[in-house]
């Protein structure tokens, strides 16, 4: 299923106060990108011939047409999801669970 993509026509959107792209962008505010590597995971080879260490990375998003603003949780460049505030909260605290061994 593809999304549909903002026209050009449209009128830039006003940026969230943590918006990395304040050049009146169209379609969707971007925070600062957050990356944990992964130690233990082997390395990628990227087109031009370089290695990159994988990692996972978070950041806020929010899209013209959404009111709400979203966490991104993805892995490596390009691969996640989006999840509400309260989602990610949940997430995060079950992680710090499993981190403090609080739960199995």
């Amino acid at each position: 299923m593809s999304i549909p993509l903002a026209s050009p026509d449209l009128d830039p959107i006003t940026c969230q106060p943590w918006c990395e792209n304040t050049d009146g962008h169209h379609q969707c505010c971007s925070g600062v990108e957050h990356r944990v590597h992964l130690s233990t995971e082997p390395t990628m080879l990227m087109a031009d011939g370089s290695t990159e260490e994988q990692h996972l990375n978070t950041h806020l998003t929010r899209r013209a047409d959404d009111p709400a603003t979203r966490v991104f949780i993805g892995h490596d460049d390009g691969f996640g999801k989006s999840a509400t505030l309260d989602e990610a909260r949940r997430f995060a605290l079950e992680i710090l669970a499993r981190v403090d061994g609080h739960k199995v």
